[in-house]
């Protein structure tokens, strides 16, 4: 455990031994368990809970502790400091933010990481390549730095939403702060023509601490509105996913269809669909990666950036009922439906 936190530190013991890991010799079982330090941004949700119960439903000998930062950027430097004076055996880093403060970019440290020898590995990170933590989704290119990425691809999320409705004006709400929305937003840009949609854009406004007041979001819907949007898209944001009702019913308000990349926000928020992952399956599929690592010996910077390979369309019909938009046969064949 890391020592001194003035934080609040969730602590999740995943010490479960398997009998084969205890030697003939009567060796202490205790010499042979590895430490994972997961450092989340906002509690250990779905994915942080399903990494740590993947080593407790196998009993391997693994230990896993989390810290939650609980948002406060300002908090980073001192945990990657004391991260690399405790020495885990597996750093684990959740999200964007935390994965570049903790790990460092490529453009800071080439082919190296801010921890030195300490191997890590990233999760819940929509674009690693362009947020720079890794140089290619086949291999980090960066020793002891490995990781999974969460995203459905742009493409393919359109396909789909465009399937079920094809608006001509698509808006899209960023928090300056969140470089996946930038990311996400980028992306959108480059396939507007493809798609043959016009994407409007709408930035919240931080007050002097970052922070931006959930009262922003209908001002910021009405705004879109009053351009000319049909729809409205949440591509990669912490934010709209944190406010997801506000966000939901705002649009609602102005009659507005919200579509997704979070499934969150379509089972718990009310958006009318969204094509994405579950962060349950991501949570475990990272401990997979991680498994190599600490028990197989595998080189971090030798596996590829892992991504699921199925993805999910949840529908939500109480919300198509209301906005009057009801999907195609095509696509309740294949969704999830919520009411």
């Amino acid at each position: 455990m890391l020592d001194r936190f003035p934080l609040k530190a969730v602590l999740i013991s995943a010490l479960l031994m398997a009998p084969v890991f205890a030697s003939a010799q009567n060796q202490n079982p205790q010499d042979d368990i590895r430490t994972v330090h997961m450092v989340v941004w906002r509690g250990c949700e779905e994915a942080c809970q399903a990494f740590s119960r993947y080593f407790q439903d196998r009993n391997l000998p693994v230990q896993v502790e989390v810290t939650d930062v609980a948002r406060d950027r300002d908090l980073l430097p001192q945990v990657q400091s004391q991260l690399i004076a405790a020495r885990p055996d597996l750093v684990v880093t959740w999200g964007t933010s935390v994965s570049r403060a903790i790990l460092g970019t490529r453009e800071e440290f080439g082919s190296g990481s801010a921890l030195g020898d300490i191997p890590a590995l990233f999760m819940i990170v929509a674009d690693p390549v362009g947020s720079d933590l890794v140089e290619s989704y086949e291999r980090s290119g960066r020793d002891y730095v490995t990781g999974v990425r969460n995203r459905v691809p742009e493409d393919v999320q359109l396909r789909l939403m465009f399937e079920y409705f094809r608006p001509s004006r698509l808006g899209v709400i960023n928090h300056p702060g969140e470089l996946n929305s930038a990311l996400n937003t980028e992306k959108l840009r480059s396939l507007s023509e493809e798609f043959d949609f016009s994407l409007l854009e709408h930035l919240y406004t931080p007050n002097a601490d970052g922070e931006v007041d959930a009262a922003q979001i209908p001002v910021a819907m009405a705004a879109l509105k009053a351009q000319g949007a049909e729809a409205i898209y949440v591509g990669s944001s912490s934010y709209n996913l944190e406010h997801q009702v506000e966000f939901v019913t705002a649009a609602a308000e102005v009659n507005l269809p919200v579509f997704s990349a979070y499934t969150q926000m379509v089972e718990e928020g009310g958006a009318l669909m969204a094509i994405g992952t579950s962060y349950a399956n991501v949570g475990r599929l990272a401990a997979r990666q991680a498994a190599g690592v600490l028990l197989e010996n595998e080189d971090p910077d030798a596996l590829p950036i892992s991504a699921l390979n199925r993805y999910s369309v949840i529908l939500n019909m109480a919300s198509a009922q209301q906005l009057g938009l009801y999907p195609p046969l095509s696509l309740i064949g294949v969704a999830e439906v919520v009411q």
